[in-house]
């Protein structure tokens, strides 16, 4: 007996889109086939061709290392199948056909909502992942014989998955009705999935695939994965979100500064920044720490019409040097040195490394409620206050006072050490009485936590990985304190901060993520996570950097 369906890519477009705007523009020459398709009760349009590539760049590398010239023109050929559901059309792709799709009309994760309702998560073959922190760290893990949701490790808060494969459930559609298996699926922006041969089977099977798309899905053990999506750039709420973030660009609680994920170890040590094209008014030299106001200050003095304008066309550089003259990376947007948080309709948005994510209100109370149960675990912090000198340094000047004042904490504080995996990192600020790992941060802003949690997390990974980073705390601290024998690699890790209590109401969402990710990864390593309240003064306002 034949097979009722062959597999190809499914994906929902916008319905209201004319039809020619669907698609990519294409050259005569490109196209073999663009005809009306007569379906049982609607019209689609086939479209077939080939895209033809000329010999590749690197062609002329190939035959002088191999000896000889190659032959490699080749044709890439594509069909792609429009069919009209409204509100919906539906696009059936072969071969190439994913290229001819116009972007802006592509409802993405279509295909992740039919896989969250029917993938067995008891039999996943693949998940891909980035992570929604500083890092913005991508993953991808196969298991070729199939495995169950925990053996892929997802964090449950802060994980953005972006692809799936695996056995799903296909008895809505031709192929499970008819052949009562399942079948090993992908799913993204698009499905990959068995669809009938049969004109009116193929109609069915498109009106089941949007059914299940848009049912519930409170019963599925993968419906985490969409309470965190990345947001289409033309989505209708998009302007609104963007005149708030306009708005806060001159000054708003809700607007914090976050490394980008490419820059954050030379964000970490820079000796300054640059910042160039930010509006009116020339470069922007900022001598030691970049400050969220240094852009604020620039950007409220801009009409509120033209600060996004702005922000996308300016430029920041990390420098080795306080004088500005030795970038150590290539100039950056500054609109992905900020992040932005708001609430509309009781959903939380937030606009991350130059891209909006909406996060559902539920995951936002859940993760919550952990975060205030972590914040719970004190560590009694000494009498001594920090209180805030403007200069460079204040950060070290601090760290040796409690050095000075309080029994048993040594001050580590720019004491680097060195490993083959991590060639200059901090074991800790402080190191307190009982060997507790302390990290020391001024948190002017709710975002910088989230640089105070990678500087942990390096520390703490180096002293459990390489024995070199315990060879050397060890001798820091005979060094230091004569007579004093580290006891073993330590197995607590204090966050320390001072400009703001720990508290869950003053941390923006990503740095509530960020915090669970780094506990997680402390009790892996065999260690506490603990938190400490640095008694101040508050730091008196001025401003900071030249125009």
């Amino acid at each position: 007996m034949p097979a009722p369906s062959r597999p190809a890519s499914l994906f929902r477009l916008d319905g209201s889109a004319a039809e020619t705007d669907l698609l990519t523009p294409l050259s005569p020459e490109q196209i073999s086939a663009d005809r009306p398709v007569d379906l049982p009760g609607t019209r689609g349009r086939l479209v077939a061709g080939a895209f033809r590539t000329e010999a590749p760049q690197w062609l002329q590398h190939a035959e002088a290392l191999g000896g000889g010239p190659l032959d490699l023109p080749s044709t890439l050929p594509f069909a792609v199948l429009l069919v009209p559901r409204p509100p919906w059309t539906y696009a059936v792709t072969w071969g190439a056909g994913h290229l001819v799709l116009n972007d802006e009309h592509v409802e993405q994760g279509f295909g992740l909502r039919f896989g969250i309702r029917r993938l067995d998560p008891f039999d996943l073959g693949l998940v891909a992942s980035a992570a929604l922190d500083i890092s913005a760290r991508a993953t991808q893990v196969s298991i070729p014989g199939g495995g169950d949701l925990s053996a892929f490790r997802l964090e449950p808060y802060g994980d953005l998955v972006h692809r799936l494969a695996g056995s799903a459930d296909l008895t809505d559609l031709t192929y499970g009705r008819v052949t009562g298996k399942r079948y090993r699926i992908r799913v993204g922006t698009s499905l990959w999935a068995p669809l009938a041969k049969d004109p009116e089977a193929f109609l069915a099977d498109l009106d089941a695939v949007g059914a299940v798309v848009d049912e519930p899905d409170e019963d599925s053990a993968l419906r985490f994965i969409s309470q965190t999506r990345p947001m289409d750039r033309h989505h209708p709420l998009v302007p609104e979100l963007e005149r708030q973030l306009a708005e806060a660009l001159g000054g708003s609680d809700a607007l914090g500064l976050a490394w980008p994920s490419s820059a954050a170890n030379d964000a970490e040590n820079a000796g300054s920044f640059r910042i160039t094209g930010l509006g009116p008014g020339g470069p922007i030299h900022v001598p030691g720490r970049l400050e969220l106001e240094h852009l604020t200050t620039r950007l409220g003095g801009i009409p509120v019409e033209r600060r996004l304008k702005a922000l996308r066309a300016g430029r920041i550089t990390t420098c080795a040097d306080e004088a500005g003259t030795e970038p150590t990376g290539a100039p950056l947007p500054a609109a992905r040195w900020l992040v932005f948080e708001t609430t509309v309709e009781h959903t939380r948005y937030v606009y991350h490394q130059s891209r909006w994510y909406r996060i559902g209100e539920t995951y936002v109370a859940q993760m919550r409620d952990q975060v205030r149960d972590l914040l719970a675990r004190k560590h009694v912090w000494p009498e001594v206050t920090w209180k805030p000198s403007g200069q460079p340094d204040d950060e070290h000047r601090y760290c040796q006072r409690v050095a000075a004042l309080a029994p048993g904490y040594l001050c580590l504080d720019k004491d680097f050490a060195s490993t083959p995996l991590h060639p200059r990192f901090e074991l800790c600020d402080l190191l307190g009485p009982g060997d507790e790992l302390i990290h020391v941060k001024w948190l002017g802003r709710a975002t910088a936590a989230s640089h105070l949690y990678t500087q942990a997390l390096v520390s703490a990974e180096a002293l459990h990985d390489e024995p070199e980073a315990l060879a050397q705390l060890a001798d820091k601290v005979s060094t230091l304190d004569r007579g004093r024998v580290l006891g073993g690699a330590p197995d607590t890790v204090v966050l320390a901060a001072a400009g703001r209590a720990w508290n869950v109401d003053e941390l923006f969402t990503l740095s509530q993520v960020a915090l669970l990710r780094l506990d997680r990864a402390v009790r892996s390593l065999r260690a506490t996570l603990k938190f400490a309240d640095i008694p101040h003064t508050a730091k008196q306002r001025h401003r900071r950097g030249g125009g």
